[in-house]
């Protein structure tokens, strides 16, 4: 399980990811849908969306300093976050390696009952998506940098996330205990 969360973390590296330098969501202006201690189980989904042949991990999600935090296990890194409303259970979610004071990956998470689905955003998927529609990544007001998309602004932001969302299927699912 480690070994995987390793490698997924590694290929993020590789490939690139949605990013920004500051944070593009406040604590002030944060929501808070998902419940202090609020335990999942996270499964991974191929690339129509199902369930992966894939043993599933667990997560734990708490609320510390106005900021969540993500508990992976015992030997995995710990991650902090905000969520913010996007639409009817639709959240941007900024997350960063909570020893980190900056450099944020940003996701869209979709709330059905007790289950989430996960649209992680790899830069060179979203350039090519967004090249077979016709436009171009100063369209959401990104520009590529060191192979990550980078945000400057939470509109642009959310217009990126909803775009992926209406084109791509989700890549993980978490499931609340």
């Amino acid at each position: 399980m480690i070994r995987r969360l390793a490698a997924f973390a590694a290929l993020l590296l590789l490939t690139g990811c949605l990013v920004s330098d500051g944070d593009l969501i406040s604590p002030g202006e944060a929501d808070f849908p998902v419940e202090d201690g609020t335990r999942f189980t996270v499964y991974a989904l191929d690339e129509s969306g199902e369930r992966a042949d894939e043993p599933p991990e667990q997560a734990t999600v708490t609320v510390k300093d106005g900021r969540y935090l993500m508990d992976m296990g015992e030997e995995s890194k710990l991650f902090a976050g905000l969520m913010k409303e996007i639409g009817p259970e639709l959240y941007a979610v900024m997350i960063r390696e909570a020893d980190q004071t900056n450099g944020n990956f940003y996701a869209l998470m979709e709330r059905d009952g007790t289950s989430w689905k996960r649209w992680g955003m790899v830069c060179p998927d979203f350039v090519s998506l967004v090249e077979e529609e016709g436009m171009a990544l100063a369209d959401f007001g990104m520009v590529v940098r060191n192979s990550d998309c980078v945000a400057t602004d939470f509109e642009d932001l959310k217009k990126a996330l909803l775009f992926a969302h209406e084109r791509q299927a989700p890549d993980a699912e978490y499931v609340a205990e």
